[in-house]
């Protein structure tokens, strides 16, 4: 995702309503923990030490689970040469044909700039949502008579490289949402695909995320009904923003796609990319947020 290259910003209004109290909601304490082991890798850059500890780290934990593991390894034509990259993915099969895709990108930025960045925010929070999604995913397989989810299978996708090696382009970013995309499309995996979610940046303890204007009406109208049902309305698309990142090579073949980001980050985006974006400023109250709306989302989509 690039701040700058933000193209208009429209204020969405909506009544906020109180939350709904509900028997039980999503472990963010979960997610943040997950989250907090991932940042402390350190810096997760490709080529570097931490982005081998970080393969290691999701690898390790989804095949301690015994989930159905795939690793999805290219070659990427960077500025600084070609790369090895590694993307992963965990799928959980359903009852129903067809799959809903839930992405994240779990690398940090190459640092040209700054070496000190781990991502606490941009990379880390989302991966430790999605481990935690997995749990609940997992849990609801296991308490089901024939071992699936009862509606459609769900992929979770943990992208390499989404961020830039020089600079914020078309062709130097989101390398593996890219390779993946255009590897489903070749071999008819897309077909399979109900709806594609993409996690990027909401860990955020003031959180805001923006209604993202690539992303497909149904599916934004599905994860603001979703916000509704808890009572999340004043989180979620205040703002219209378009936005660059890992959704758009799906968005672009035709998937039902949506970015759910907040790019609002610290005092006028201030610790994006920095050595700012460490632990403190993200939160399992957050994460209860995000995995709430997440799990409901699924829930509609299956019901769709």
């Amino acid at each position: 995702m690039l701040p700058w290259r933000w193209k208009r910003v429209a204020v969405v209004l909506f009544a906020v309503a109180p939350v709904v109290a509900q028997a039980q909601h999503f472990p963010g304490a979960r997610a943040y923990e997950y989250a907090r082991e991932f940042a402390a890798i350190g810096p997760r850059w490709p080529t570097g030490p931490g982005h081998v500890k970080a393969e290691e780290f999701i690898r390790g934990h989804f095949l301690r689970a015994h989930d159905q593991l795939e690793e999805d390894s290219f070659t990427a034509g960077t500025p600084i040469g070609p790369v090895l990259m590694h993307n992963f993915i965990v799928r959980f099969p359903g009852a129903k044909p067809g799959a809903i895709v839930l992405g994240t990108h779990y690398e940090t930025n190459y640092p040209l700039r700054n070496i000190n960045f781990v991502g606490a925010n941009d990379g880390a929070s989302t991966t430790g949502l999605l481990m935690a999604i997995a749990d609940e995913l997992r849990a609801h397989a296991e308490r089901s008579p024939a071992k699936k989810l009862n509606g459609y299978s769900v992929w979770l996708v943990f992208f390499d490289g989404e961020e830039a090696f020089v600079q914020w382009s078309r062709s130097d970013s989101t390398y593996g949402s890219r390779h993946l995309a255009a590897k489903w499309g070749r071999d008819g995996t897309l077909r399979q695909i109900k709806a594609f979610m993409l996690a990027d940046m909401i860990g955020d303890k003031d959180l805001d995320i923006q209604r993202e204007s690539h992303s497909t009406p149904w599916l934004v109208d599905l994860v603001a009904e979703a916000a509704k049902k808890f009572g999340y309305q004043r989180y979620f698309f205040q703002q219209t923003m378009d936005i660059e990142d890992d959704h758009l090579a799906f968005v672009e073949r035709g998937v039902p796609s949506i970015d759910i980001i907040d790019l609002d980050y610290g005092p006028n985006n201030s610790y994006h990319h920095t050595a700012q974006d460490t632990m403190d400023k993200i939160s399992a109250h957050s994460l209860t947020i995000d995995g709430d709306v997440f799990m409901e989302t699924i829930r509609l989509i299956d019901q769709r």
